[in-house]
């Protein structure tokens, strides 16, 4: 049911990130949410475009986090999941 009204990989990553609580790389992220580093990488600069995330680069490898706005996007995601399953 959830298939038919929400995207699965972006809600996974923002589930990741929510969950995590913290910042995550960009790698991590891929991989925990199941996408590939290039598909994760467009989603996370689209996210970051309309001020769901930020990136911060840590050495060599790029850091994500949930704004203010994220966090609220994820919560609501989540229980609109919790309410469809």
């Amino acid at each position: 049911m959830v298939n038919r009204f929400i995207r699965i990989k972006p809600c996974k990553m923002l589930l990741v990130l929510k969950d995590s609580q913290d910042t995550k790389y960009l790698t991590e992220l891929a991989k925990e949410s199941g996408a590939t580093y290039v598909h994760t990488t467009k989603l996370i600069r689209e996210m970051e475009g309309k001020g769901i995330v930020t990136t911060e680069l840590n050495g060599k490898k790029r850091m994500v986090k949930l704004t203010d706005k994220g966090i609220k996007i994820a919560n609501a995601l989540a229980e609109v999941i919790n309410s469809l399953e």
